[in-house]
């Protein structure tokens, strides 16, 4: 089977682009203010919801109400990065595709049993995929945890804003083992979507007691599904030679010492209450890069003035690599990079598809001390999937089933991701875009507008 179409790369240098007006705007709430330079044109289309897509059996889903659209993400200035300590970056290179054989393509349904179906890449050991997927809570700040363990080993990795300028990471561990995944860390309300859709065991550092009085009050077979330490604090020590499904790496001198072990967990879980290969059915994958992309050679994505992050499309692995912020700058304009690493390969973390969400996002606290969001993954929305050096917007779509994600065309077509590993990235309806230089892909998460007042500063929700 042939891994990948011949590609032809033709390089050449962007000479220069023209500023078409100048725009002042606000944005980041709470974070960002001022006048900015103009961002360059696109006639890439707007992205809209077509009138009808598949349909799932309806099935009703306990935590958000559905939602039947989203606004497209709306562009903004241009920012210019002043990485201080980033890499020396590739030379501009648009890839061309040529006319070449049909490749292989497996989804979205009826997947071979050899193939992941999260991934679309035929597997060795055909029995990884006879259980439920692992979906382990993985933090990103403070800095002092990256590198993180076991991240290259997910199939897919969802990151997404959790409060005051954090994202956090949720794992999805099926077609791979990771003996050492983490630091662990606690459960949000957007977590029932992501367990849900894959049918996973959860794996998490307990929750504030709002998220976690709602987790407990879910069917039994979803609580069951939960992993906490069983004593907290005090599960045995990390090494070489640990298989637990939970250790404490005693090197690290703070609360981000927990860690999970795949392989250890699915053990687990045989012996407790049995496992299964779900249907994980929705996905669909070709190496033939879909037609009438974008060139988009970097991906830039600012949670806040302190945690942001850049995706870097590599000619020579085919794929986009990552690198996390080391330093936050109260100009925005400024930026400093470092490879985003994996403590347990050595490896610079990698994907083969990076997927912007567009997502509405709410309060269901806020006061001057606590923030808590509800993110409604339900219904239909707009986003964009970088792959093979391009974009291509595509609309998302929840199936009523808690199936996972679908991605589908403008034109209402399954959308096809390179096979491999998959990174979602997930904004609110109200975050903003801007196109750099013609291959530079900027998105600002904008939260929620601030209450006037707090939003239940004492609630207790009931069951």
């Amino acid at each position: 089977m042939q891994k990948r179409p011949l590609t032809i790369l033709i390089s050449f240098l962007i000479l220069a682009f023209v500023s078409v007006g100048l725009t002042n705007s606000t944005y980041l709430a709470n974070a960002f203010s001022g006048a900015e330079s103009t961002a360059a044109s696109t006639d890439l289309p707007a992205v809209t919801l077509p009138a009808s897509l598949p349909q799932s059996p309806t099935v009703t889903v306990q935590i958000l109400p559905t939602l039947t659209s989203l606004p497209t993400l709306t562009p903004l200035p241009t920012l210019t990065p002043i990485p201080t300590d980033s890499p020396t970056p590739l030379p501009q290179v648009v890839p061309l595709i040529v006319n070449e054989p049909t490749q292989v393509s497996y989804g979205p349904f009826n997947f071979p049993s050899v193939v992941n179906p999260l991934t679309g890449l035929p597997i060795a050991d055909v029995s990884l995929l006879d259980r439920r997927p692992i979906a382990v809570k993985i933090t990103n700040y403070p800095r002092s945890v990256r590198p993180q363990a076991g991240l290259s080993r997910a199939d897919i990795v969802w990151e997404y804003h959790i409060e005051r300028g954090v994202s956090r990471f949720v794992a999805i561990f099926y077609g791979q083992e990771a003996q050492k995944a983490g630091p662990v860390r606690s459960g949000r309300f957007f977590d029932e979507h992501l367990f849900r859709m894959y049918d996973a065991i959860f794996v998490f550092g307990n929750a504030d007691r709002r998220v976690m009085d709602y987790f407990l009050a879910l069917d039994k077979y979803i609580v069951n599904s939960f992993v906490l330490e069983p004593d907290r604090g005090k599960s045995p020590d990390c090494g070489p030679r640990t298989h637990e499904y939970l250790c404490r790496d005693r090197d690290i001198i703070s609360y981000n010492s927990l860690f999970t072990n795949t392989a250890a967990l699915t053990e687990y879980i045989n012996a407790r209450n049995g496992n299964h290969r779900p249907d994980l059915n929705g996905m669909s994958f070709s190496y033939q890069t879909p037609q009438n992309g974008k060139v988009a050679l970097n991906i830039y994505t600012r949670y806040s003035l302190f945690t942001y992050n850049w995706w870097e499309y590599s000619i020579e692995q085919g794929r986009y690599l990552r690198y996390q912020e080391t330093i936050g700058y109260a100009d925005p304009t400024r930026e400093s990079y470092a490879k985003h690493m994996d403590a347990l390969t050595g490896e610079q973390l990698a994907a083969d598809n990076v997927v912007i969400l567009s997502v509405p996002h709410e309060y269901y606290v806020k006061t001057n001390t606590t923030e808590i969001y509800k993110i409604h993954l339900l219904g239909q929305g707009t986003g964009y999937v970088f792959r093979d050096g391009f974009v291509f917007p595509i609309v998302w779509s929840r199936p009523d089933d808690g199936g996972v994600l679908n991605l589908f065309t403008p034109d209402g077509e399954y959308f096809t991701l390179k096979p491999g590993e998959t990174w979602y990235q997930v904004l609110s309806e109200e975050s903003t875009y801007s196109i750099v230089n013609g291959i530079d892909w900027r998105f600002i998460f904008v939260p929620p507008d601030v209450p006037d007042v707090p939003i239940n500063p004492e609630l207790t929700p009931s069951p």
